[in-house]
This record gives structure tokens, C-alpha cells and sequence, in this order.
């Protein structure tokens, strides 16, 4: 019987990747073969058995079967059909029964192999083609029931139980990506939860400083009037400051809870917007902007609002740092728009590198800009939180973004936003 089993592995193999309602006929045709090919050899069979009992008992071909065992001779004369008794010729009891039971089993093979066939080729239908991937898919959904996406719903087949467990499959790897993102975006915040903390507790420390003096001195009359309009000018800035940082915290939950909400645009109007956006701010600093474009779709799919906001952030610090020339390049990688905003100055320190995206970051070296702008006029920059809101924007749109150093000097920082 091994050439049966491999006839059967051969035909599970082959109609492996037909679709269902393929596989479904294939199985049917199988069946109906099956059923013709049985019944036929169970005729024969039992017509066989038949003849040798007629010859047993003397019967010829001539004569035909009534009833009961008993067989008769007709003669034909002038188109008449003459019967005589005494050509009747019955057979033995136990003959009689065998024959009247091997002509029974003719009647009922095709209907008994028949629904046998159905059967077997509904077995085999659901084992070859549904047992598999339903084990597979409901395995997978009590996974993620459980919060497990480890396990993977891979099923090797072309038909639609395959596509369906590739779609449950690229489900789960979403549900990954978005926990990840999700754990991203708490442990961003975290972050900045905790330099606004720490960086709170400075003017909070200055404060309770003076009061504290204050509740000691002041009735001695050790601060004269001069110094008492010190400290409460110092106070009042301190005071200012957390208020600064109160706002900011409101600014960055804002941009945090902002839903993308993505339209159609043609590269030409984004060229305009990224065009008029640079012009604007590097109006009246000496500083010139070079725009590039290798975009191959006509039409891109984008939220303007957090395109734009992520491009004036990036374009703000380069104006910090560049000397003479600022280099903005769009270019479309696949189904993602990277903005690269490249300066002419001295690029980024390691630390900056790793740490210049981070809330609350500043450094030293930029404490003076290019033209002289005192950063405490610019909240963004003071308080290091540009790139902080240029990354939450990028993860929001379903990018990223990544500094680098050029090796022709000057800083790169790509945005880079999904747009499909």
C-alpha cells in the first residue's frame, strides 16, 4: 500500500496551494471516481458470483430470472412469447438466498459508496485544507487574548486560509509595533516628566531660598530696600520661569494628543509650502537656502500641520548654526517623505548626537547664536524641547528622526513621516 500513500501525498502536495472552492472540486472529482470505479467492481463482483451460482445449478445464459429463485425458459415463435412449466427451474435455498443477496448488494453499492465517498472527502477536505491553519488561527487569538504576541501565525499555502492567516500574522507584528511605539511614547514621557522635574526644582530652590531669608532678616532689618527689589525681581523671574515650563508641559501633551490627519497634496504645493517656510526664516540672517526635490509619486498623502511644524523646528536650529548656507532636500524613499535640513557649521558633538533630541537638552556651545539672539527669548531653544517635539511629531506620523554629522561639516537631521 505504500504506492497508495504516495499517490495521496503526491495529490495532498498538489492541491496544497489550489484555492478552496479548487481544492473543494478536486475532492468531489475524487469522490465521484471513486464511487464510479467501486461500484462498477462490486457490480462485476457480484454478477460473477451470480453466473457461477446459475452454472451450479444447471441454469443457462438462456434463461431469466422471475422470483424467488426461479428461472425460466422463453420461446419465440411467429413474434409470440411462448412460456412452458416445465422449463422453470428454481434454485437451492441457500443458492437462493446468496443470489437474491449478492443482487441487493448491486442495488445498494452506489448509494452506500456514495455517502461513504462524501464522508471520506469531507475528512480529507477539512485535514488537508482547514485543520491547519484554524489550530494555527485560534491558537493566535487566544495568544493575543493573553497578550502574547510571540507566537507566530505562519501558514505555508497560496488558497484563502493562507492569505487569512499572512493578514492574522501581519496583525500581530502591528500590534508589536504599536505596543513598541506605545512604550516609546510613555517612556518619551517619562523622560520629560522628569527633566521638567528636575529642572523645576532649580527656580523652586531659589525661591525657598529668599523666603527663607527673608523670614529671618527681614524683621532685623538686615535687607535694606535696595536688596529686598533684588530679590523680589529675582523672585518674579524664577517665578516666570516655571510658569515658562508650565506652558511648555501643556505644549508638549498637545502635540502628543494630536491626531494625524492626512490629505493629498501634490509635490509642487509641498516644494511651495517647504520653499515659502525657508524664506520666511532666514529672512534678514545673510544665510541662503538651497531646495532639492527627488520625489516620484505626483501625489503624497500627509498631515501639512505636523509636516510643516517638524521643518520650522529643524529649520530654526540650523539657523543657529549654520555661517552661510542652509540645504533643505525632500526625497521620497519608498512609502516614506525624508526631509533632510542640513547647516554649514561645526556640527554635532557625540554627546549631542545621543542626547539632542532629549526634553529639556541644551548645550553650551550654542548658548550664543550665530546673530547674537539671547535664548532666553526663545522658548524652544531655552528649553531644549525642538527636537523633542520634532520626534514625537515624526513617531506620530509614523516616522522617525535621526541626527547625523556630514563629513563635509555641518549637521544633518532627517524627519522622516510615512505618507501612504
Amino acid at each position: 500500500m505504500d504506492w497508495v500513500e504516495g499517490l495521496f501525498e503526491k495529490w495532498k502536495n498538489r492541491t496544497k496551494n489550489y484555492s478552496l472552492w479548487k481544492s473543494l472540486a478536486a475532492y468531489l472529482v475524487l469522490a465521484i471516481g471513486f464511487t464510479v470505479i467501486a461500484a462498477g467492481m462490486t457490480v462485476m463482483v457480484c454478477r460473477s458470483w451470480q453466473n457461477v451460482i446459475r452454472r451450479v445449478n444447471g441454469i443457462t445464459e438462456d434463461y431469466n430470472y422471475i422470483e424467488d429463485g426461479d428461472f425460466v425458459l422463453y420461446y419465440k415463435a411467429d413474434n409470440a412469447v411462448i412460456l412452458s412449466a416445465h422449463d422453470v427451474i428454481s434454485l437451492k435455498r441457500s443458492d437462493e438466498r446468496l443470489y437474491k443477496a449478492l443482487g441487493l448488494v448491486q442495488l445498494l453499492c452506489i448509494p452506500i459508496y456514495s455517502a461513504g465517498a462524501i464522508l471520506l472527502v469531507s475528512f480529507l477536505y477539512y485535514r488537508n485544507k482547514l485543520k491547519e491553519p484554524v489550530f494555527l488561527l485560534k491558537a493566535e487569538m487566544q495568544a493575543i487574548r493573553r497578550n502574547d504576541l510571540s507566537f507566530s501565525c505562519r501558514y505555508d499555502s497560496a488558497d484563502e486560509m493562507g492569505d487569512i492567516c499572512k493578514a492574522m500574522d501581519l496583525m500581530r507584528l502591528s500590534l508589536i509595533e504599536n505596543q513598541q511605539s506605545m512604550w516609546e511614547l510613555l517612556e518619551e514621557q517619562r523622560k520629560i516628566n522628569a527633566a521638567f522635574a528636575h529642572d523645576l526644582r532649580t527656580p523652586l530652590t531659589v525661591i525657598n531660598g529668599y523666603m527663607e531669608m527673608l523670614l529671618v532678616h527681614y524683621d532685623s532689618r538686615k535687607v535694606n530696600k535696595d536688596r529686598l527689589m533684588e530679590i523680589f525681581t529675582s523672585i518674579q523671574k524664577q517665578t516666570k520661569r516655571i510658569q515658562i515650563f508650565s506652558e511648555t508641559m501643556k505644549e508638549i501633551h498637545g502635540f502628543e494628543a494630536l491626531e494625524v490627519q492626512k490629505k493629498a497634496y501634490r509635490k509642487n504645493e509641498l516644494v511651495e509650502e517647504v520653499h515659502n517656510l525657508a524664506e520666511g526664516i532666514t529672512q534678514g540672517r545673510g544665510l541662503s537656502a538651497a531646495i532639492s526635490m527627488d520625489i516620484s509619486s505626483e501625489r503624497l498623502y500627509y498631515d501639512e500641520t505636523v509636516v510643516m511644524e517638524v521643518l520650522g523646528n529643524l529649520l530654526s536650529n540650523a539657523v543657529r548654526y549654520a555661517r552661510e548656507r542652509i540645504e533643505i532636500l525632500i526625497r521620497q524613499e519608498e512609502e516614506y517623505l525624508s526631509l533632510y535640513v542640513k547647516d554649514d557649521g561645526r556640527g554635532m558633538t557625540a554627546e549631542e548626537l545621543y542626547k539632542a533630541d532629549s526634553p529639556y537638552y541644551t548645550d553650551k556651545a550654542g548658548e550664543e547664536s550665530r546673530d547674537g539672539m539671547d535664548r532666553a527669548n526663545s522658548r524652544d531653544i531655552h528649553f531644549g524641547l525642538g527636537l523633542t517635539i520634532c520626534k514625537i511629531l515624526c513617531k506620530k506620523h509614523g516616522g522617525e528622526l535621526t541626527l547625523s554629522n556630514s563629513v563635509e561639516g555641518g549637521a544633518i537631521v532627517c524627519a522622516r513621516f510615512f505618507v501612504m
